[in-house]
């Protein structure tokens, strides 16, 4: 799953930030998937995900988990956000025990992402996919520090723009930063967006903005 590899910073700043995608395959297991799909969704969210979502139907910021789970078909794709390696490792043992029958993908720093497997009995990942970053007319990038909050919606759906307000609204008092970063976590149909990243990225950025009060 190639949307949730484009995410920017430091190896300290992505260190506990993974996405957990659960996808059936096409011509293999994706008819009759919808039961094994949300099995997959119920046994992630007990292990306290910052996030999780599908992509056609919206994330628990924008809707409840109930709704998520209701809306699953057969193929559907989902996404669930820790914040921790540790919830991933304690949801990777309860899937390696419980096996519901799609395929898993975890998304983060690849060497943290291996030691995780280990961790959980699970042995050397198989396969790894990278992002090859940016090409084409870089110049036209919002600023990195900007990036690194909007690449955690792989769908582009958190506006550079969106990012500023954010900041400017915290700075004159109309938002707290939890606001905030629900603001933008709604944004993100499909639950890749790291809230407690997102949190600690703004208090980063807020001693370099300066607004007009009035």
């Amino acid at each position: 799953m190639t949307h949730s590899l484009h995410r920017r910073g430091d190896r300290e700043s992505l260190k506990d930030d993974f996405v957990v995608i659960g996808c059936p395959a096409t011509g293999v297991n994706k008819k009759g998937s919808a039961p094994k799909t949300r099995e997959y969704l119920r046994i992630a969210y007990t292990h306290g995900p910052i996030n999780e979502g599908d992509m056609k139907t919206g994330n628990i910021y924008n809707t409840t988990i109930d709704d998520i789970l209701a809306r699953v078909t057969d193929g559907t794709i989902v996404q669930v956000t820790y914040d921790s390696r540790e919830k991933v490792v304690a949801l990777l043992k309860e899937l390696k025990e419980k096996r519901p029958g799609i395929s898993i993908t975890v998304s983060g720093v690849t060497d943290i992402v291996q030691e995780m497997m280990y961790e959980a009995g699970l042995g050397r990942i198989h396969t790894v996919e990278y992002s090859m970053g940016t090409w084409g007319k870089t110049e036209r990038l919002p600023e990195y520090d900007v990036l690194k909050i909007t690449t955690m919606c792989g769908h582009a759906m958190i506006a550079n723009d969106l990012v500023g307000k954010m900041l400017r609204d915290i700075k004159k008092g109309r938002r707290t930063v939890e606001e905030a970063c629900l603001e933008m976590a709604k944004a993100c149909t499909c639950g890749n967006f790291n809230l407690t990243r997102a949190a600690k990225l703004l208090r980063e950025m807020l001693p370099y903005y300066v607004v007009n009060r009035y």
